[in-house]
Formats: C-alpha cells, structure tokens, sequence
C-alpha cells in the first residue's frame, strides 16, 4: 500500500515542480527482472502459506533481490535511500526470524479495538507479534497508522521517501540530457546561405 502511495504521492511532486510526464521515456533502469522476481516474493509470502523456515526464506531471500535491483540503479536519486530502507528492514527480519510487530502499536492503528484480540490475528511468514527475546526491536513495525490500519517501520518510512524520490526525479530532464529539438541544428538565415554559397 504505502509504495503505491509513495509512487502517487512522488509522481505529483515531480509534475508540481516543473517535471513533465515525457522525461520517463529518457530513463532506464537495469535489472528490471530483480524487481519482479522481489515484488513476486512478497506477494507470494502474504499469498501462499508455506512452513515458516520457507516463508522466512522467501522473504528474506525477496528482499536480497530487491537490494540488488536497487543497488544496481543507485544512479537514479532516490535510490540510495531506498536501499537503506530495505536494509532497516531486512535486519529484524534476519536476525528475530521474522518482523516483530508491537501489539500496543497494533491497537492504535485500529486493526483491532482491545489488546486480548491481538493474539487472535495471524501474521503470516514474515511477521511475529513482539517476543521479549526479539532484539532489534526499534526497527520492528511498531509505528501505528490509523489512516490505513497498518504498523509500519522506520525502514516502511524510509522506503518511501526514497521510492517519492525516485518517482519525482524520473519526470525530470536527465542531467546534462537534450530534447530532440535542442539538439537539431537551426535552420540557416538568408545571409549565412549566402557566405556558404
């Protein structure tokens, strides 16, 4: 959700500053199939339930790819901080078997309304309800949202900073790029003819 939000929320703030729409076909992105084979991952995770070790696996294994596909495109701004985002990220994930989820923060986002539901909701491969043995629990999803009913992580933050970024500076003129009409020589005045001739 919040990557179609940040791609939204991106793509207005370059067209606001003076971006155009035409400049995305002056862009490229290397590796495409890694963003594919990434994004394939986690939609897999939240699709298909799978044995824990292979569902921790699968995520940790579509956040590798995606880190690759963003390293690869670090020329594109934006880009860096979209790395340091799936790393955030990729951290809890690795090292508490999973991404702890707080159950205070679950309540303030208003997926559920009493503390005794929580234990009730499934978190699926990726997520564990916060355990006192989880260590990298400031970089767990424990920041509520009441717009949207999610908790999400600083690296969820980051990531989408760095994916608006993206977004916007792809509706940019490349750096030291031309227009096909900038770069096509100007027609010659009746006088320079007359030299030439």
């Amino acid at each position: 959700m919040y990557a179609v939000v940040a791609m939204v929320v991106g793509f207005g703030l370059g067209l606001a500053t003076g971006g155009r729409i035409r400049h995305l076909g002056e862009r490229s992105f290397h590796w495409v199939g890694l963003l594919l084979v990434g994004v394939g991952l986690q939609v897999a995770t939240s699709v298909v339930h799978l044995p824990r070790v292979a569902d921790e696996a699968m995520v940790l294994a579509s956040y590798v790819v995606l880190a690759a596909f963003a390293a690869s495109n670090l020329r594109l701004t934006g880009m860096g901080v979209v790395l340091v985002g799936l790393a955030l990220n990729f951290a809890p994930i690795a090292l508490d078997g999973g991404m702890p989820v707080r159950a205070s923060a679950i309540v303030r986002a208003g997926i559920v309304k009493r503390a005794d539901q929580v234990a009730h909701l499934s978190f699926g491969g990726k997520r564990h309800l916060e355990r006192p043995s989880d260590r990298l629990t400031g970089l767990a999803d424990i920041l509520p949202d009441w717009v949207f009913h999610e908790v999400l992580s600083f690296g969820d933050l980051v990531m989408s900073v760095g994916i608006a970024a993206v977004c916007a500076n792809l509706l940019r003129r490349p750096r030291g790029g031309a227009t096909q009409a900038e770069v096509q020589p100007a027609p010659a005045r009746d006088g320079d003819r007359r030299r030439n001739g």
